[in-house]
């Protein structure tokens, strides 16, 4: 099939549709005076709203960073919103406002509730701190009335939260200050009457118990091995003082290495111990015997000694080298006793010591657990106390209200230019389609070509059709009923634009 067969099939429906013209006119100007009523009996919808801007960045927040508790002022806002939203809020909300005057029953009160909760919106703008609180009802004064409750319940909520916050932070950290005090104070008492019972079994600066024992140990030898070289020192000293003669240009007695011996042995008795000792006494008097020896001796070889004799000061060096030697000899073997006894207590508290130890770390640690909750809680007090102080001098969070509701006064729903313009498509449409099914419903040819392709007979001639007058009377009243519905229309439209509709 060729276009132009094409536009004149539906040139020929076109016709066809044109003898049913005054039935199609007349559905669609019953289609849209229906529709057009329908659209004026809509009721009005208005939109009241209100903007609030929520600062959560004051001066004293960046100073005060670290010293105060932080609260997210936005989520407590966001908890403010959902409770807002909240049946118990939502009854509040409708009873200031004036909106449930009209509910008597119970069930006219929950689908009031419903209908509020659905109407009102509490939205945040994206990437801004402004919260948009809006509500649609039929009524202006009662629109700009639910805003306004909506909008005193949002701010006075949000801050009283936020009040409610920080005392409840308070009570909570209070109450655990006490619980954890108790808590320290028994701590306290367990370690105190553990020390005191425990006294000398406790670490020291030294560690614990294997520290101080291989301390000891390892001090222990070192003591040993100075006392075994001293001793060994003094022998040779002994040594050289007996090969040494006292005194110069005297001859040497068969006493003489014998007094020396007991010289030195009385030097280290004296160190110990007293002189009415009868160790010392006995080495004395042992001595003195041996000096009226050694005098006689001398005597009998004419070589007393005289005021021409006098003493040799090598040998009295060796003398005062032997007399240190013994004074720090006796002193580290009085250490070496000492340190030995010191080892032989730690060994003999090998298995005591070791758990007094554990135990005394296991008080510690729990003193010291306690004492850090108890410190940390503390601290944490202070600082919900500095942050309630500095909250009533500066709010966190200032709510300041940029666009406070009103009463509307032009409605926002419905369209009504929108829906007049809807209405008149859709009855057009079904004035064309009642048209359409009539036409295919009595056919009429107009064509000799499509009468042939419908029966399947052979067409002979065809008659043309003339006009007698070129527009008829019929023709124009016609145009005249469809123009009333075009002008009908564009009322409306003027109508709709200026406002004015039934409310």
């Amino acid at each position: 099939m060729d276009i132009r067969q094409l536009t004149s099939d539906l040139v020929e429906e076109v016709f066809g549709m044109w003898r049913y013209r005054w039935i199609a006119l007349a559905a669609t100007w019953v289609l849209a005076a229906i529709g057009w009523v329908a659209v004026l009996l809509l009721p009005n919808q208005y939109d009241a709203s209100a903007r609030v801007f929520v600062d959560t960045e004051t001066m004293l927040k960046p100073l005060l960073r670290e010293l105060t508790v932080n609260s997210d002022t936005l989520s407590d806002v966001a908890l403010v919103t959902e409770a807002l939203l909240s049946q118990p809020q939502l009854k509040l909300v409708a009873a200031e406002s004036g909106l449930a005057a009209g509910a008597v029953t119970p069930e006219e009160k929950e689908q009031l509730l419903i209908t509020l909760r659905q109407k009102v919106s509490i939205a945040k703008m994206p990437r801004q701190d402004i919260f948009v609180i809006s509500y649609r009802d039929h009524d202006p004064v009662m629109a700009q009335a639910v805003v306004q409750v909506l909008l005193k319940s949002f701010v006075g909520n949000s801050l009283d939260k936020d009040r409610t916050n920080f005392s409840q932070a308070q009570q909570f950290l209070t109450q655990q200050i006490k619980m954890n005090e108790k808590r320290l104070e028994e701590a306290e008492s367990l370690l105190a009457a553990f020390k005191k019972k425990n006294v000398g079994l406790m670490p020291g600066e030294g560690g614990d118990y294997f520290a101080r024992l291989s301390t000891a140990d390892a001090e222990l030898k070192r003591t040993q091995l100075d006392v075994r070289s001293l001793e060994e020192r003094r022998a040779e000293l002994l040594r050289q003082v007996n090969n040494q003669d006292p005194v110069i240009g005297v001859p040497r007695t068969s006493v003489e290495g014998t007094i020396t011996t007991l010289e030195a042995q009385l030097a280290e008795l004296r160190i110990k111990l007293m002189d009415k000792h009868p160790d010392v006494v006995r080495v004395k008097e042992t001595l003195a015997d041996l000096y009226k020896i050694r005098d006689q001796e001398l005597l009998r070889v004419g070589t007393a000694p005289s005021s021409t004799t006098r003493m040799d000061p090598v040998y009295q060096q060796m003398r005062a080298s032997l007399s240190a030697t013994e004074v720090e000899l006796a002193s580290l073997r009085s250490q070496l006793t000492q340190r030995q006894a010191t080892v032989a207590s730690l060994r003999r508290s090998v298995d005591t010591i070791p758990e007094v130890e554990a135990q005394l770390n296991r008080l510690n640690r729990d003193y010291d657990i306690v004492k850090a909750q108890y410190d940390a809680l503390v601290e944490r007090l202070e600082s919900a106390r500095l942050s309630e102080s500095v909250q009533a001098d500066e709010e966190k969070a200032t709510f300041e209200v940029i666009e406070p509701p009103r009463v509307p006064l032009f409605p926002t729903s419905p369209n009504r230019l929108l829906l007049y313009s809807a209405v008149l498509a859709a009855a057009l449409l079904a004035g064309l389609g009642v048209a359409f099914l009539l036409n295919q419903h009595n056919r009429v040819f107009y064509s000799g070509r499509r009468l042939r392709a419908a029966t399947g007979l052979p067409i002979f001639g065809s008659v043309s059709m003339t006009r007698a007058e070129p527009i008829n009377r019929r023709d124009l009243a016609f145009a005249w009923i469809a123009s009333g519905l075009l002008v009908s229309f564009l009322v409306l439209l003027v109508v709709g634009m200026a406002g004015i509709a039934p409310a």
